[in-house]
């Protein structure tokens, strides 16, 4: 996997990192009117890319496609990476790939030039599937469907990418922290209620922090030092977890846990067992070097 290192790479090098949040997979796509929606989004914005913003490999890959069409006059490159993931890059200035002499079929290496941003479009749409040998594409997710065979979770990836901690931005993810620090007992799945302010209530108090029920910048700080203390500590839970994984692709379950431990929007393992595996790459006696 593509893991963290002193210099970050992002795939958009000189644009301050902007993730668009309401763009999670499972969410409507930008402009998707809620009553009018017919699919979800499967992938995640990275916004704020002026014209012409340069667009980079996040790690070793094969070029599989240049040119691909996309969205308001933009293109698309698809990457089979040597993580054996499948990368979707969208928004890209057509033919702008011929600048830095790629064909398809090429290599890259991590932080070689791909193309460059279209203005009007104005972010890299990003998307990452587990590669197989019939993924030649990326897939649109309809709203009653369940989600495309493969996909997995892009802001997970990005994470990952830079070293940096899984964020707290999903109802899952929130609640699965409270569980894995004691303070709630039900269901991770559920939508966020009386029940969950309450467990986020004793959670703040518990560490510190106004019980006011509000996940706010110092609740979410508070509680990412709590996960970790207890990784350290040695009573996280363990890597696989007990969570159901049958609809998980086949051969992908090792990648799960390294890009968070979620898949589609759904959680595989606990949030403390995704930041142990964060931790323990960061250990300079073992972490490999980042490709």
């Amino acid at each position: 996997m593509a893991e963290g290192s002193k210099e970050a790479v992002w795939p958009l090098p000189t644009v301050k990192p902007n993730f668009a949040t309401w763009s999670l997979g499972g969410g409507r796509p930008w402009g998707c009117a809620q009553d009018k929606c017919e699919r979800w989004h499967a992938g995640v914005d990275l916004t704020g890319a002026p014209q012409g913003a340069l667009v980079i490999a996040p790690e070793d890959a094969l070029v599989v496609g240049l040119d691909k069409g996309w969205t308001d006059g933009t293109r698309a490159i698809f990457l089979r990476t040597d993580s054996d993931l499948f990368l979707v890059l969208g928004g890209i200035v057509a033919g702008s790939h011929k600048e830095f002499g790629l064909t398809t079929g090429a290599r890259v290496r991590r932080g070689e030039k791909l193309g460059r941003i279209v203005g009007s479009y104005g972010m890299l749409h990003f998307e990452t599937y587990a590669a197989t040998p019939d993924r030649m594409a990326n897939s649109r997710w309809w709203k009653d469907d369940p989600a495309p065979e493969g996909l997995l979770n892009p802001a997970n990836y990005v994470e990952r990418m830079v070293g940096a901690d899984i964020s707290l931005l999903q109802t899952r993810q929130r609640l699965q922290a409270l569980k894995d620090l004691g303070h709630y007992t039900g269901d991770v799945g559920a939508p966020w209620n009386d029940a969950a302010i309450a467990s986020l209530k004793t959670a703040q108090a518990a560490l510190g922090v106004e019980a006011d029920g509000k996940w706010g910048p110092a609740t979410e700080d508070a509680i990412q030092k709590a996960l970790q203390s207890a990784c350290t500590s040695g009573s996280c839970p363990t890597e696989t977890g007990d969570a159901d994984t049958s609809d998980a692709p086949r051969g992908a379950l090792g990648r799960l846990r390294i890009l968070g431990g979620v898949i589609a929007g759904v959680a595989v393992a606990g949030v403390t067992a995704a930041i142990a595996v964060t931790l323990r790459r960061r250990r300079p006696a073992t972490q490999e070097a980042a490709p």
